[in-house]
């Protein structure tokens, strides 16, 4: 049809040429006949039809001075409304990708066909969009266009690792170019891959410790060296800068603290300043446990009692038994008066195992240890002279008890032993005289507690500008590390987003999920629009 139509319009392109150059080459002169119906060659040239070249020419000339009927108008107004059907689709699908990560729920379900009752908590919760609203009814799914509906699975995980990049680079404008630590662990997924993650820990502009979720890595490696990259490249990717590092918190493996090939021995050579601390809990745990391993009667003790543990909680049936006893005991101690009711009181608890890194598993063996010489050993062994100083010489800076521990000598010798390229003599010179103020100043007008609060008023007051070294002095205290619990929260979050059923998550996929997941706070921010 298109080819007749061409052939047509060549024909009769033709003809008009043909008549124009008659006109124009051999003149007109036989005005008698004008007007004169079929005789008269103007009105033969203009026909009667519609469709005829003349009557064509002259319409397409009053369209080209009309601006609105002109084809870019017309193309354009219809391209605004695809434009905006497009943005209402794709806006369902970002709402609904990020609620899901924000959940931590699953995408897709095992059944996606039409026929299927459940179609995954996905495109189940697009159908629920569209039934709450008309507009929406009308663009997604059976209604949208089959090369746009948004709806693939490529398409959520782009959408998802779009958002998930934008709330690493909010945490990397956080950071800016301040100092930061970062905290590191591994543990196992359900499909016993290696993960390794990071998180940084850092003060914002707001004088706040902050620690974020940065990112998660699948190690086949566990090499010092290999976990060194790993991390370096996160880093670089992202323009942080490993001399800005003022902090390492690892676990106490031998590939992590090793004093000359360890990760924290590697990341030493690149940056002086940036100090190993072991966490503190976990020192102190490992160091109770090693200690009663030599008191035969608590090891006796706790070792029954991992017998008993394993023999109830290995018994549906006795696990049973279990709380039955313990709801009779608890009724009877109510109704005694020995026990005080309330909201989340006397609740039905289980066994649980002793673990080697929690306090309160090992609490009796801590009041049993009354040879206390057993501990100075292993203390002696796991806190280094070095690391001791380092945090002994920082709580003079501990705003407690009124800022009883300060103390101006041991506060410019912290700057000066343990950070001496971020601070130079003349910096050194004005600590002092910044602290004979501050003792004056901030020590008779702000009630703290917590170093963490007292950097925070320190920014808020506008005196961080005025105590500019010891402001500097402070960040860097702060940034070191003295606990896991956030890469432990991580770790819990990854088990809660990648379970039994999503084993085979692609591990891209699994970070970006975990991104959003943790960092909800900053995740909630972004605009679908």
């Amino acid at each position: 049809m298109g080819l007749i139509n061409q052939i047509c319009w060549s024909i009769q392109a033709q003809n008009l040429e043909a008549r124009i150059v008659v006109f124009r080459k051999n003149g007109f002169d036989n005005w008698k006949r004008v007007n004169q119906g079929k005789t008269c060659a103007f009105l033969a040239h203009i026909g009667s039809a519609a469709s005829s070249p003349h009557t064509i020419c002259e319409r397409r000339a009053e369209n080209l001075m009309m601006p609105s009927q002109h084809i870019d108008k017309v193309m354009h107004a219809q391209s605004r409304e695809e434009k905006e059907k497009n943005r209402l689709r794709l806006s369902t699908s970002i709402v609904a990708v990020r609620w899901l990560a924000l959940q931590g729920c699953a995408f897709r379900g095992n059944d996606e066909s039409l026929s299927s009752s459940n179609l995954g908590n996905f495109l189940e919760l697009v159908k629920a969009f569209a039934k709450m609203n008309i507009e929406i009814d009308e663009v997604v799914l059976e209604n949208a266009p089959k090369n746009a509906q948004y709806i693939a699975p490529e398409i959520q995980k782009e959408i998802l690792h779009i958002m998930a990049n934008r709330v690493r680079q909010m945490v990397r404008e956080e950071v800016g170019d301040k100092y930061l630590c970062i905290l590191v662990d591994e543990a196992r997924d359900i499909s016993k891959r290696e993960q390794m993650a990071i998180i940084l820990r850092f003060v914002n502009n707001h004088g706040i410790l902050t620690e974020r979720f940065f990112a998660i890595k699948s190690v086949s490696d566990t090499t010092s060296m290999n976990l060194k990259n790993e991390i370096s490249n996160v880093l670089v990717h992202h323009d942080l800068h490993v001399k800005k590092i003022r902090g390492q918190g690892y676990d106490g493996a031998s590939n992590m603290r090793g004093a000359w090939n360890g990760l924290q021995a590697l990341f030493l050579k690149d940056c002086p300043y940036a100090y190993y601390v072991h966490c503190f809990a976990h020192r102190l745990q490992l160091t109770l446990v090693s200690a009663a391993k030599d008191v035969s009667v608590i090891w006796e003790f706790f070792s029954h009692l991992d017998n008993i543990v394993n023999i109830v909680t290995s018994s549906t049936k006795r696990i049973a038994e279990l709380h039955t006893a313990q709801r009779n005991e608890i009724e009877y101690m109510l109704s005694i008066g020995e026990r005080d009711s309330g909201n989340g009181a006397n609740q039905i608890g289980n066994f649980q195992r002793a673990g080697a890194t929690r306090w309160s598993s090992h609490y009796d063996s801590v009041k049993s240890l009354i040879a206390i010489h057993f501990i100075l050993m292993e203390l002696n062994t796991r806190f280094n002279e070095s690391s001791v100083k380092l945090l002994s010489l920082s709580t003079t800076l501990d705003p407690k008890n009124s800022f009883d521990s300060f103390n101006s000598d041991d506060i410019c010798k912290l700057a000066k032993k343990f950070y001496p390229g971020d601070f130079t003599y003349q910096e050194i010179v004005a600590l002092e005289y910044e602290l004979i103020h501050y003792k004056l100043d901030v020590m008779q007008n702000l009630k703290v507690s917590t170093l963490v609060e007292l950097c925070q008023q320190l920014t808020e007051s506008g005196r961080s500008s005025v105590y500019v070294m010891l402001t500097r002095l402070i960040h860097l205290v702060l940034t070191l590390p003295v606990s896991t619990v956030t890469t432990e929260r991580a770790f819990s979050a990854m088990k809660h987003v990648k379970t039994t059923l999503r084993n085979k998550m692609e591990d891209d996929f699994l970070a970006d999920c975990l991104t959003l997941y943790i960092e909800r706070d900053l995740a909630k921010h972004i605009d679908p629009n």
